[in-house]
């Protein structure tokens, strides 16, 4: 190539063909939990399964699944830092109504200790839960 032609693409072609770093960095919370939500009568406890992802920010992406509610709920938004993971999913509630929830969790010997609650104060509770690898 004459001096000063191509480099840029040449550049760019090797940062590919190298692996150039992804916008991917596995956390401590990465990968598939499952766990319970302890929820007062009568609703009852909750099974759950959440499957997490983090990039090279903290940003959490992934999915739960959810006792009760029907498919995949995805991640709306999400942060993690450090031993604190933060995320809000939003499901249908009664008569078809979304309903945000808001998750807080902390790792404690290889699991998660979470509180959940609706993302509107003015309804529902805070749930504990926990979830395991």
């Amino acid at each position: 190539l004459p001096s000063g032609a191509g480099h840029a693409e040449l550049h760019l072609g090797l940062a590919v063909l190298l692996g150039a770093p992804a916008c991917f960095a596995e956390s401590a919370f990465d990968g598939k939990w499952t766990g319970v939500f302890n929820r007062p009568a009568p609703a009852g406890d909750q099974a759950v399964t959440i499957a997490v992802t983090t990039d090279d920010m903290g940003r959490v992406s992934g999915v739960m699944t959810l006792a009760g509610v029907t498919g995949e709920v995805p991640i709306d938004w999400g942060y993690v830092k450090d031993d604190l993971i933060v995320y809000k999913i939003t499901t249908n509630g009664p008569g078809g109504v979304a309903m945000p929830f808001v998750y807080l969790g902390k790792l404690n010997n290889g699991a998660i200790d979470f509180g959940r609650r609706p993302e509107d104060l003015k309804v529902g509770l805070l749930v504990r839960g926990s979830a395991h690898r």
